[in-house]
């Protein structure tokens, strides 16, 4: 059918609505399935639960999803849909919010988020890759501005066609989250987003980490309030944006309170990280052993008999102000008797234990091994959604291999794959002085009389933030990091930050041991077949993350996922782009293997014309034969 025939046949408001449907490169939008939750109220399945409450022929949403209820408005009755009430800025939420707007709808958010929706290009302009140690705001927001119409405070009630929706906050999933309660039908229902999944569980665990060194407690804290502040509203079922609608919601929160309470140390007055203690000073290095001395903060240095040497981590700064400023070494080099620096490697990609390579690299040609999964990470920092990441390019001399066999003067080392504090991670072995020692970075191994050992610590043992990409798993992450120990059973562990601890076979059993029962722990609280689903928040990523371009140009990129099933996954991924943008193809498709990784290429065209920001986001929509994910990764483009 043609332009003109369309016009021709329809009124303006149906031509538009088609056209916005038809949308976004040629992706098709199959009919979204629904079900009646009152006389009043329906579910419809979308990239979040999307509620849509009826009065005659007009509508009201909670949340929109990625707009699917637009096609759905016949079935359902609806000609008018007349306000959309969000409960957080999540894209999954949001996404097809400019489409409803178009169609006449008008928007309202919780206020303490509204910046999220009318202006989270200041936010995106604002978002730093670089050094990143907060994670709250997170980047699960919208890629382009939605306008907004209200804000809604907390007990601030909006009324819509004889129904009245109190907003009460309920941060925790995300800051400014909140919920909503409206007597419908006879019954009191809350529609609570993401505070909640099902009886027990939440969606993820990874949107409630707020900072480094947190593992989601700052979060979860909120969250335990949240759910009390609507348990107190007396609902007689929630609705959440995810999972099952609840129609015992004192039984479905004591269920997740448990599952909560289990996985986290709840009791402020009995957490201690032992990270540092008040009052002590260190030397800034320390002797281990004749030729081996830890240098703070996270680095060890080996001396050879020709007096070279070898660093393990360095971490320095060209601001001459700094303690850890460039200079600072000569006064090593000179307390050591070092002549040379000869060969440097880090543990992980921190930035905290790499920053002062090009430093070395530049003084005295140093040479740079770097374990196989962080090499690209050092060369090409900006195309990783990773924390902590130092700007500077580092290029690796030599790509070093799980179980590879290295000689460095007068020693011999093994190299490990070591997946604790992130799995992107190496750890060393070998015999120094007469001493068989392990170069564990941070990867923290504690003693069992350790609070942090007794007690439910705030990084789940093992986890300073679950953006560092850390498995869970019987052979993966901090679980595998304790097998290599027990394997290998050093007598000296050299702690990155805290230095040389003594190493025994027990300690290595029991550290394992624990983590593996907070593996099951996490398991009771996220939804999935494999826990991983909900613990890994890049596990559909775009590769590279972060580009500069300008206007005339095409691009190449990727949007990988790892199936964290054991079964084999088809996914079909579309981006999602500015107008006028192109992409080849305009949606791929892929099958990825259990427990493997696949990915769909892309070629991106971007008009002379176009009028590019100083940074542009995309998105990609990912749907799994069971479920759409809606626009869950993001790629950042600045203008060059």
């Amino acid at each position: 059918m043609s332009v003109r025939s369309i016009f021709h046949i329809f009124p303006l408001q149906i031509v538009i609505l088609y056209f916005l449907m038809n949308a976004g490169c040629g992706r098709e939008k199959p009919t979204a399935s629904f079900e009646k939750i009152s006389a009043s109220i329906y579910r419809v399945d979308d990239a979040c639960n999307v509620y849509v409450v009826k009065r005659g022929d007009k509508a009201l949403l909670i949340d929109a999803g990625d707009g699917a209820v637009l096609g759905l408005m016949k079935k359902l009755g609806v000609k008018n849909i007349d306000w959309i009430l969000f409960t957080h800025a999540h894209r999954d939420q949001c996404q097809g919010a400019p489409s409803l707007l178009a169609a006449g709808a008008k928007v309202a958010v919780p206020q303490k988020e509204e910046r999220f929706f009318n202006d989270v290009d200041s936010f995106w302009d604002s978002f730093s890759l670089y050094y990143r140690y907060i994670y709250k705001p997170d980047t699960f927001k919208p890629r382009q501005n939605i306008t907004v119409h209200k804000t809604l405070a907390d007990g601030e009630t909006f009324d819509w066609e004889g129904l009245s929706f109190e907003a009460v906050e309920t941060p925790g999933h995300s800051e400014g989250a909140v919920s909503y309660i409206a007597e419908i039908d006879g019954r009191r229902y809350a529609f609570t987003g993401d505070m909640i999944h099902s009886p027990g569980k939440v969606w993820n665990l990874y949107s409630f980490d707020h900072r480094y060194w947190d593992g989601g407690f700052i979060g979860i804290t909120a969250n335990l309030k949240s759910l009390d502040n609507v348990l107190a509203k007396k609902p007689d079922m929630l609705l959440p944006s995810h999972g099952t609608p609840m129609d015992n919601p004192e039984q479905a929160i004591a269920a997740l309170k448990v599952n909560l309470e289990s996985l986290y140390d709840l009791n402020p007055e009995e957490k201690s990280a032992l990270r540092s203690r008040p009052g002590q000073t260190r030397a800034r290095w320390q002797k281990v052993s004749e030729h081996l001395y830890h240098y703070d903060p996270t680095s060890f240095i080996l001396l050879s008999r020709d007096s070279s040497a070898l660093f393990y981590d360095y971490y320095a700064v060209p601001d001459s102000g700094s303690p850890e400023s460039y200079g600072t070494i000569d006064s090593v080099l000179t307390g050591l008797g070092i002549k040379t620096v000869e060969l440097t490697m880090p543990s992980h990609f921190h930035e905290d234990h790499v920053r002062g390579f090009p430093y070395l690299k530049k003084r005295f040609g140093t040479s740079v091994w770097v374990y196989e999964n962080m090499a690209d990470i050092l060369e090409n920092p900006s195309y990783y959604n990773l924390p902590c990441l130092a700007e500077e390019r580092i290029r690796a001399d030599r790509v070093l291999h799980d179980n590879e066999t290295i000689q460095w003067k007068e020693y011999e080392f093994t190299i490990v794959h070591f997946p604790g504090q992130t799995m992107y991670h190496q750890g060393m072995t070998g015999v120094v002085d007469g001493k068989k020692i392990f170069f564990a970075g941070d990867t923290d191994v504690w003693e069992p009389d350790e609070p942090n050992f007794i007690h439910r610590n705030l990084k789940l043992h093992g986890i300073s933030t679950f953006l560092n990409y850390y498995l869970l798993g019987p052979e993966q992450g901090y679980v595998k990091a304790m097998n290599q120990l027990v394997r290998l059973n050093p007598e000296i562990l050299l702690m990155a930050h805290s230095g040389p601890r003594p190493g025994n076979l027990e300690k290595y059993i029991r550290n394992r041991d624990l983590a593996l029962k907070r593996v099951e722990l996490v398991s009771k609280v996220l939804p999935y077949e494999d826990p991983n689903l909900g613990f890994d928040p890049n596990w559909i990523y775009f590769y590279p993350y972060s580009l500069k371009i300008k206007p005339g140009i095409e691009f190449e990129t990727r949007v990988k996922i790892r199936n964290h099933f054991r079964q084999a996954m088809k996914a079909q991924v579309s981006l999602r782009l500015p107008e006028s943008w192109q992409a080849e193809p305009q949606s791929g498709q892929v099958e990825i293997e259990g427990k493997g990784e696949g990915s769909v290429a892309f070629r991106v065209r971007v008009p002379q014309s176009a009028a590019m920001r100083q940074r542009t986001v995309i998105t990609a929509e990912v749907k799994t034969q069971d479920r759409d994910w809606g626009e869950f990764a993001e790629m950042i483009l600045d203008r060059d």
